[in-house]
């Protein structure tokens, strides 16, 4: 229990950092970021070192670094949207970790399409954004969605087989 409680600190860290590191503004004043690899893969090894609970283990990494930057990065208006986005994000991948094949994969997708339709939602309802700058970060948020997936299953693939249990 005491190195997945070490683990857990560290990949909140290296959420936020990697959330931070590259960021490219979109229209809502929000950013479009490489954090969500970050994410996936914390998911990823953080349910895979746990034995229960995983989905909490993956959506505090998750959610908890990925709204430290918002609040570090000064779009702090934004960090509790992204708490549960990103969270939701983890929980989800952290409950893939032990899936195989198809399973993984549904519950990997399902984890960055309820990343997205958090934002969606979130935004849609603030009126200094609303429906219109809503509609205009879907494909910039499906594209950060993807991506991550792609990068966070890379790099925990990478993980395994630097690091076998």
């Amino acid at each position: 229990m005491k190195n997945i409680k070490i683990a857990f600190v560290a990949l909140i860290v290296v959420v936020a950092l990697i959330t931070l590191f590259i960021r490219i503004p979109l229209p809502s004043r929000g950013y479009f970021n490489f954090g969500d690899v970050a994410v996936v893969f914390s998911g990823l090894v953080l349910g895979s070192l746990a034995r229960t609970k995983n989905f909490w283990w993956g959506a505090g990494a998750g959610g908890i670094g990925s709204a430290l930057a918002d609040i570090i990065g000064g779009f702090g208006m934004f960090a509790p949207i992204t708490l549960v986005a990103k969270g939701l994000e983890g929980g989800f991948c952290a409950l893939s970790s032990s899936r195989h094949k198809f399973s993984r994969w549904v519950l990997l997708l399902l984890g960055g399409a309820s990343m997205v339709a958090t934002y969606f939602i979130a935004e849609a309802c603030m009126p200094n954004i609303g429906l219109q700058g809503a509609v205009s970060e879907l494909i910039p948020n499906l594209i950060q969605a993807g991506g991550g997936i792609a990068g966070g299953v890379l790099a925990f693939t990478a993980y395994k087989k630097i690091v076998r249990d």
